[in-house]
């Protein structure tokens, strides 16, 4: 099996290098894996600091963008320049914990998506104002939307590169964390299989989320709206 992660980074250069010592752990030897790192021009010397730290690591490639920043292009961008069959997408602030890979790997033999989920049963977040205030958004996603996915905007997934090369990129990834349910609404529309496994979320130690939540619940909703209407 060849597998690329795609690691979207603005501003984590306290996390990154944790984050893939523990990937290199956790990925079984038998698998060939590219480990792509893509910055959304960080201010804090993230692209940088990954360019000394993976100097030797044939692994780990670095993608720099400098256009508008936009964590719906910096992973459709990764996913563009990955090689693998199969990719796994997720956060670089150490709130999706790698230690899922081996049961996403070995899903993924069965489903065309394998998504990681706060809200089925046995998923969680430390910080449970934030968990419930998300989990009754994402009731209010999966009536607007008409999917059974209970996680629309989780983004640490798994999917099979021959479902992604059926799909127009244009329409899905751009904006912020909106472009997860796009993809999954896409997808359903094509019927492809996806299957959610339950995830814990950690409370993030280093940096500072750039997740603006008023502004989220907004613009999610927007956006939802008009994915449904075909606008």
């Amino acid at each position: 099996m060849n597998l690329s992660i795609v690691l979207p980074t603005f501003n984590e250069k306290g996390s990154i290098g944790i984050l893939v010592d523990e990937l290199v752990k956790i990925i079984p030897s038998n698998i060939k894996k590219e480990i792509i790192i893509i910055d959304d021009n960080s201010d804090d010397g993230t692209f940088l600091y990954c360019k000394e730290l993976f100097k030797k690591n044939s692994e780990v490639r670095l993608i720099l963008r400098k256009s508008k920043r936009s964590l719906g292009a910096s992973v459709g961008e990764g996913i563009k320049n990955c090689s693998g069959e199969k990719i796994i997408v997720m956060d670089t602030d150490l709130n999706h914990n790698p230690i899922h890979i081996p049961e996403l790997l070995k899903l993924s033999t069965s489903y065309d998506v394998v998504s990681c989920s706060r809200y089925c049963f046995g998923g969680s977040m430390k910080n449970k104002p934030r968990f419930f205030a998300s989990y009754l958004y994402n009731v209010l996603l999966r009536i607007i939307l008409n999917t059974d996915v209970k996680d629309n905007t989780g983004g640490y997934f798994c999917i099979k590169k021959e479902a992604l090369d059926q799909l127009t990129f244009n329409k899905i990834f751009f904006g912020y964390g909106e472009y997860f349910f796009r993809l999954l609404y896409f997808l359903k529309i094509k019927n492809f299989k996806i299957k959610e496994i339950p995830t814990k979320y950690k409370e993030r130690i280093y940096g500072h989320s750039k997740s603006r939540f008023l502004y989220m619940i907004v613009n999610y909703f927007i956006s939802a709206v008009k994915l449904r209407l075909g606008i």
